[in-house]
Order: structure tokens, then C-alpha cells, then sequence
């Protein structure tokens, strides 16, 4: 019997934790904003783009983790709720916030930004042009590569 009351008061705790802590959830805005699956989003380079945090009200404290600087020097970490950067450099970012509670507790929420993260298709004008340079050093180079060849068996000169 008493192991059975210790099972019912961790099953409370564990109900009781949630409801205690709120539902965080972080998002991220910009005028031109692509959502993949939940926590994942695409955006174009040179965009303000601002990420928001949800459901922090009883947090002491919050904390970004923008895994390298986003746009400019030191600007890596934020302890705001609400953080805008204009992000230049292309590439993938993986942003970790984290929300402070009393008694050492704490909720980590990540997600995945995406800047211009996509091939750009290059066009090359002369493409048969290219094909005949590359093709005739490829003859050139395997006629001397026989020649040198040739050269060597007739000399019988081994390495």
C-alpha cells in the first residue's frame, strides 16, 4: 500500500509540474517567413527577424542561444523575451532558449532557422564552348601522357 501512495503523489507531481512551469513556446516573424515542421523556419538574408517567447510570465529569468553571433559582434546570447536581429549570413542557425524557475528548475525549448539556405542556380553562357576547352586539354594532355610513354618503353627506363 504504500508503494502504491508513492506512485499517486509522483503521478501528482508530474501533472501538478506542467501547470506550475506554463507552456512555453518561441516563434520566430519576418515579412517574408517560410514554416517547415514545428520549430523549423526559412527566411531570406538581409530580413529583421524577431523571435518571441510565450508562456514565460512566472520565469526569473530567460536566456537565447543563438549559437554564434546572428548579426554583429556579441550578439550570441539575450536575456530579453522578445529579441529582433537583421541576419546577413546565410547558413543554418540552432537557437536554444531557455527559461529560469525558482528551485533550480528550467525548460529549454530549441529551434532551427534557415537563412537563404538554397542553391542557386548558375548559369554558365558558353556551355559548348566550355566542352571543347575541357575536351581538347583532355586530348592534348593524353597525347603527351603517350608520347612520354612511347618514350619510356623504347629507352627501357624503369622506376
Amino acid at each position: 500500500m504504500v508503494k502504491f501512495r508513492f506512485n499517486l503523489v509522483l503521478i501528482f507531481f508530474i501533472f501538478l509540474l506542467p501547470s506550475v512551469a506554463s507552456e512555453i513556446e518561441i516563434n520566430a516573424s519576418a515579412t517574408e517567413i517560410n514554416y517547415g515542421a514545428p520549430g523549423i523556419a526559412f527566411v531570406g538574408a538581409g530580413q529583421n527577424v524577431t523571435f518571441n517567447s510565450t508562456g514565460t510570465e512566472n520565469a526569473e529569468s530567460v536566456l537565447w542561444d543563438f549559437g554564434r553571433d546572428i548579426s554583429g559582434p556579441n550578439t550570441r546570447y539575450s536575456n530579453l523575451t522578445s529579441v529582433s536581429h537583421i541576419i546577413y549570413a546565410e547558413g543554418r542557425y540552432d537557437l536554444i532558449f531557455t527559461a529560469f524557475y525558482d528551485n533550480d528548475y528550467y525548460e529549454i525549448r530549441e529551434y532551427t532557422l534557415f537563412v537563404d539556405y538554397e542553391e542557386r542556380e548558375t548559369n554558365i553562357v558558353n556551355n559548348e564552348a566550355l566542352f571543347f576547352a575541357i575536351a581538347g586539354s583532355e586530348l592534348i594532355m593524353s597525347l603527351v601522357l603517350g608520347y612520354w610513354t612511347q618514350q619510356i618503353r623504347k629507352d627501357k627506363i624503369y622506376l
